[in-house]
């Protein structure tokens, strides 16, 4: 009997199969263009060996290049020219990117999209992570696809075929910017800022919590830093805020009637710090808006507004728990009137408070508002949902 013999085939990988195969891993590795990745914060990098067994032709090296598993890190050096036939991954520390020394693609211009700094604000002597997300090609486009990134404030170029993450470290504090050259397309990534001495902001208040259109809203920051405070910047999305100082200003107008303006405050120090603050809001109300007409009676009628009946009424004859209002005297009343308040719920009696014309009343259950008459109007808040009448 014939003894047969399993015949083996060994496949060799060619160099141009090779190094797409291993762009692509690489690429994968680094979660391409926008794709985005769960494990984002994660800094552990890798080191990519290339084993040149599969040709024998080619001469082997010890080249290294670290890429980074979620573009948290993409360090890349000394890209080999071997073909891989093996990827062997071990963990590495986060480091600086290295322009890569082959020769770059030519751009097609099919890959777009927006850059950015990872973390927008670091504190100085960290590093930061610069990455473009694709909105334009596809996945191999953004492979081969060649990156110039250029780092004007600090004079670094770093460039490579899929270089869609690089990492940088700064010494200083200050704003940096980047600009990215991706297949062709030039795009201006978001900048970034480093911290330096840090500024603490305690508060930023307006001068009123309810203000008339008309009248100014004026905010006050409490800042304080061991560096000297250099500048206040003052913004707002609803208008313009005047002020580079520890007060920025903002005149109400009747297109905010019911809303809470707020204010963004900037604060720099001698550093290069820059620490912005959400202000508190004021709302603005509209004296000509008129948002409900009290109704006439007394507010002691039980068979009106006993404390079985109030619950009763519908919610358009309310003053709303915490918003303020322009209420109106209906036509009817009697000059000087007087006006009764009763939350909605009695048992919340105790616990109501109420606020006219921006002054707290001792007593809501009977006062006489100034220049209370027929089509006078005035601005109220309660604390809880309330009805206010006003007395025949």
């Amino acid at each position: 009997m014939k003894a047969f013999r399993k015949k083996t085939q060994t496949l060799s990988l060619g160099l141009p199969f090779a190094m797409a195969l291993t762009a692509m891993a690489t690429f994968a590795l680094n979660g391409c263009g926008s794709d985005d990745s769960s494990s984002a914060n994660n800094e552990t990098g890798y080191v990519v060996k290339y084993s040149s067994e599969a040709s024998s032709d080619i001469p082997e090296t010890s080249s290294e290049s670290k890429v980074s598993e979620n573009s948290s890190s993409s360090t890349t050096s000394d890209t080999p020219k071997s073909s891989a036939s093996k990827i062997l991954l071990s963990s590495s520390a986060k480091q600086e990117t290295q322009s890569s020394e082959e020769l770059l693609n030519e751009p097609t211009q099919k890959v777009s999209g927006t850059c950015y700094a990872k973390t927008p604000i670091i504190e100085k002597g960290g590093v930061a992570t610069w990455e473009f997300a694709r909105s334009s090609g596809d996945i191999f486009d953004g492979i081969m696809a060649p990156y110039v990134w250029t780092f004007a404030d600090i004079d670094k170029t770093l460039q490579g075929n899929g270089l869609n993450s690089v990492n940088l470290k700064y010494e200083d504090a200050g704003t940096y910017y980047a600009k990215l050259s991706v297949d062709g397309n030039e795009i201006t990534c978001d900048p970034l800022q480093v911290q330096g001495i840090p500024i603490n902001i305690s508060s930023c208040k307006p001068n009123a919590e309810t203000i008339k259109a008309g009248e100014t809203i004026t905010w006050t920051v409490e800042a304080e830093s061991e560096a000297s405070i250099t500048g206040y910047a003052w913004t707002s999305t609803f208008g313009e805020v005047s002020g580079n100082s520890t007060t920025g200003s903002m005149t109400a107008t009747s297109d905010m009637h019911k809303q809470k303006v707020t204010a963004t405050v900037a604060v720099s120090n001698s550093d290069k710090t820059t620490q912005t603050y959400l202000c508190e809001g004021a709302t603005v109300l509209d004296p000509e808006t008129v948002d409900l007409v009290l109704g006439l009676g007394s507010i002691n009628d039980q068979a009106t507004y006993g404390e079985e009946v109030i619950p009763t009424l519908p919610d358009s004859v309310f003053i709303a728990a915490q918003t303020p209002m322009t209420v109106q005297i209906p036509t009817g009343a009697p000059s000087n009137c007087t006006i009764g308040c009763k939350p909605k719920i009695s048992s919340d009696y105790m616990n109501l408070q109420v606020t006219w014309e921006g002054e707290e009343l001792t007593s809501f259950a009977y006062f006489s508002p100034a220049g209370c008459a027929p089509g006078k109007k005035y601005s109220v808040t309660t604390s809880l949902t309330a009805i206010c009448v006003v007395n025949k």
